[in-house]
């Protein structure tokens, strides 16, 4: 089949290399401008952007994926099918109906739960412990349309956001693939959501990573797996910022203890803190300014000690 494919993020770009290995031919790719950030106002490209063109792949860019101008351009290309993944614009109507089959969307979660913006932090931030990819027919209601395929996968107890992302990636690629040749051959017995169990896993807001150390522990601890590596998660120490990259939940409960307060430096388990529930060792860091470090490190330059308190952004 003759595929233009529309994605911007990482999570999109094994479904990129999998679809041109194929047998079907992607005749272009869709992804959003280019952006300028950083002190320099260095031009950055998307991460599908970077993959297309090292594949030789035709792209095409555009402030507005619906306006007449793009309409027009992806009715001359006769496209099979439009294949749609982590694109970051809606597609209205008019776009959707110009493909020979209806467009299709790899989303990662098991649909119609955890539809929306963030459905990979969210179900490790709300300490789920299954996730997976769902395949779908695409319409203009957000990730409603009809399951084509779908695959459930373990969360393990260690994994982050980049861990799950880069599974739920690679399997929804494989899964892309089974749909495709499915519905070249006619055999896609699709199923339509059940809307009364939906669930909306929405955008992460800035505010979200500073953590409150007043919440249970192992709340803490999926809020941090949860963000990371992406959203680096903070609490403040001696007056500056402190990015909590890892932490695991403690067995020790400390009940009349301050929250915030250290309550032991262990040379192999990490820094107990108390939290307004439970306790969690803190394992990995990074400092204001500086590159993350294991606790080890941020122990040989930093003076830290049982009893010093870790703080609330609000409380700096």
């Amino acid at each position: 089949m003759n595929i233009i494919f529309f994605g911007t993020s990482e999570f999109a770009v094994d479904s990129l290399v999998f679809l041109n290995a194929s047998k079907h031919k992607i005749i272009c790719v869709i992804t959003q401008p280019d952006s300028r950030r950083d002190r320099g106002h260095k031009l950055h490209f998307t991460p599908v952007k970077v993959k297309a063109l090292e594949l030789g792949l035709n792209i095409f860019q555009t402030e507005n994926i619906n306006d007449e101008k793009s309409e027009l351009f992806l009715k001359s290309l006769n496209a099979d099918i439009f294949v749609v993944i982590s694109f970051g614009s809606l597609l209205k109507k008019n776009i959707l109906s110009i493909s020979k089959y209806k467009a299709i969307n790899v989303h990662p979660s098991i649909l119609p739960y955890y539809r929306g913006a963030a459905p990979i932090q969210r179900t490790i931030m709300n300490g789920e412990v299954i996730s997976g990819v769902t395949i779908m027919e695409m319409t203009e209601k957000l990730d409603a349309g009809d399951i084509i395929l779908q695959k459930k996968i373990d969360i393990l107890n260690y994994w982050n956001y980049g861990d799950l992302s880069k599974v739920l990636s690679n399997e929804g690629a494989k899964l892309l693939l089974k749909a495709i040749d499915l519905i070249e051959k006619g055999d896609d017995a699709k199923i339509p959501q059940n809307d009364r169990l939906h669930s909306y896993a929405k955008k992460i807001k800035k505010e979200e990573k500073y953590l409150d150390l007043n919440v249970d522990a192992k709340d803490l601890v999926n809020i941090i797996r949860g963000l990371t590596p992406k959203t680096t998660p903070i609490l403040v120490f001696n007056i500056h910022l402190l990015g909590i990259i890892e932490a695991k939940e403690g067995k020790d409960l400390f009940r009349t203890a301050k929250v915030g307060e250290v309550l032991k430096i262990d040379k192999k388990e990490g820094i107990l803190v108390k939290c307004g529930t439970g306790t969690m060792w803190l394992t990995k860091l990074k400092p204001e300014g500086k590159k993350t470090m294991s606790f080890k490190d941020f122990l040989n330059g930093n003076k830290i000690t049982i009893g010093d308190l870790l703080k609330n952004k609000e409380e700096k």
